[in-house]
């Protein structure tokens, strides 16, 4: 059956506006929205949720992030507005506040990217992105999206601004966002004790 729609889950700050936008300007898939196994950010469906609905005419992409750049962008935008000073504390503060059901953003990470390196195995047609591979190689992305597809002469768009679910945003460079931040040893001491080495070692990331 040939694919005709896209899934995309991913946290926030992983690049999943800058994702959609890409796969519109360049490939004819019609976007799966919350109706469709719910909220991008959710963490990801088990399959005795997801054998429920018709997938396999559906591409799934999953996003990852650098944990540390992760951690900082969540820091500066949390999306939390319930707790309006979330991010007015400081950053050690900040990577302890327990956040929706998890103890803390670490712990966040860990669960929602394990959730989303399960589905990406049990669904028929699947695709894991690193935002930062992405950044650096976009053809290469456009490139295995085109094979699954079976569609390897579609045309080649390349997305060059930051892009948020409001647009372009000019004053935002997306190579700062992704530049690993300073970290003292307390935070970095911190986030590692809570980071899962499995996942870590399964996406590719390094620990500082």
């Amino acid at each position: 059956m040939k694919i005709d729609s896209i899934k995309i889950f991913g946290e926030r700050h992983t690049g999943t506006n800058a994702i959609s936008l890409f796969v519109r300007e360049n490939f004819d898939l019609t976007p799966k929205y919350y109706d469709y196994l719910g909220w991008k950010h959710r963490l990801a469906p088990k399959k005795s949720e997801w054998i429920n609905h018709n997938t396999t005419n559906t591409l799934f992409i999953f996003l990852y992030r650098n944990p540390y750049t992760w951690l900082r962008s969540m820091y500066k935008e949390p999306y939390y507005h319930h707790y309006l000073k979330i991010n007015d504390r400081p950053f050690e503060e900040f990577l302890k506040f327990s956040i929706e059901d998890y103890e803390n953003s670490i712990c966040m990470w860990n669960q929602k990217n394990e959730s989303y390196l399960r589905m990406s195995r049990e669904v028929k047609h699947s695709l894991n992105i690193r935002i930062e591979d992405f950044r650096l190689d976009q053809a290469s992305i456009h490139a295995s999206i085109a094979k699954i597809l079976g569609q390897p002469s579609t045309q080649f768009v390349e997305l060059t601004g930051y892009i948020t679910g409001r647009g372009i945003e000019q004053n935002k460079s997306v190579d700062s966002s992704l530049a690993v931040p300073e970290l003292s040893e307390l935070e970095k001491k911190f986030i590692n004790s809570y980071l899962s080495k499995s996942i870590m070692s399964k996406i590719g990331y390094d620990f500082l």
